[in-house]
């Protein structure tokens, strides 16, 4: 039997975006985003080994811009 999702919740959109993706919003390089982390220009995720940029950061960066 598989149970039914119908008017169950819907899974949120993922909120944060890796190095790769954050790069590709951006338009720059992988390198230039781990440089504007590593410069506290776009904060990340705290304590991940990963660097994990949350979406509403990379919107405030782009309005700054």
């Amino acid at each position: 039997m598989k149970p039914e999702f119908i008017n169950g919740p819907t899974i949120p959109e993922c909120e944060t975006l890796d190095v790769k993706a954050s790069a590709s919003q951006l338009g720059v390089c992988e390198e230039t985003v781990r440089r504007l982390v590593r410069r506290k220009v776009l904060r990340k995720l705290p304590g991940l080994r990963r660097i994990l940029i949350p979406k509403a950061e990379i919107r405030r960066y782009l309005e700054l811009k």
